[in-house]
């Protein structure tokens, strides 16, 4: 496996939760940071968990759900750091509604930030990718996609449309050098999973630095192997 140290890594939706374990994983790593969300307040906390040196990392807010929201996050790092390595979709929202229940403002947003995010981040960073020669896009889905629970019917299908799309754009760029891959977790311990849920040390709920430490070992596979999937689960089902 590869050393990912001084690889240039950007995060979205790096403020909290998964974004945030993920952004200090690669920390770890030695790897130079760019990271993005819409609370700038929450982001240098983060930053600062990471404890890298001001050169090696960059806080952006940006919508990522607009074309000029993505743009300013990729030329933050190219500016900063010359290139982008590995890029993380992170960002993502997802309500619990009955389907007749769910509003649609709440279902375009849905789709806004868990698909059209990561097809505005094709188009903005594989050009890019393929005149440096090549890079990483790891996007973070959910075992929803294939297995759904009542009430989650709109996130799922984001999901579901988010992994068909990765698949789709994979077999496009292979041959370019660029790895696109997916990490779907099971029921995390984050703000999208219920309180009462995530307050306890259950063993049916992964940790975000399960999902993290998942998405680094992607990233670390030396430079001919792609990884294209993973499936994450807590080791004990819940009930």
């Amino acid at each position: 496996m590869k050393s990912l140290k001084d690889r240039s890594v950007v995060v979205t939706g790096a403020s909290r939760g998964i974004g945030a374990a993920i952004a200090r994983a690669f920390a770890g790593e030695g790897c130079r940071l760019t990271l993005c969300g819409r609370n700038m307040r929450l982001l240098e906390a983060v930053a600062a968990s990471c404890e890298l040196p001001e050169t090696s990392i960059s806080t952006v807010t940006a919508d990522v759900r607009e074309p000029s929201g993505m743009k300013k996050i990729v030329d933050t790092a190219y500016e900063k750091f010359g290139k982008v390595d590995i890029f993380i979709n992170n960002a993502g929202v997802g309500y619990r509604r009955s389907i007749i229940e769910i509003p649609e403002a709440e279902y375009d947003a849905t789709f806004d930030t868990n698909l059209k995010a990561v097809f505005l981040s094709f188009k903005e960073l594989i050009p890019r990718m393929k005149k440096q020669g090549g890079g990483q896009i790891i996007n973070v889905s959910s075992r929803a996609a294939k297995k759904s629970d009542p009430g989650i019917a709109v996130y799922a299908a984001s999901k579901a449309a988010l992994d068909k799309m990765s698949e789709s754009v994979a077999n496009e760029v292979r041959g370019d050098n660029i790895r696109i891959c997916v990490v779907a977790p099971g029921y995390t311990a984050t703000e999208l999973v219920s309180k009462p849920a995530a307050s306890k040390l259950d063993r049916s709920l992964l940790s975000t630095a399960d999902v993290a430490g998942a998405v680094v070992y992607i990233a670390r596979q030396n430079d001919n192997a792609w990884i294209s999937m993973v499936d994450l689960q807590p080791l004990i089902s819940r009930k």
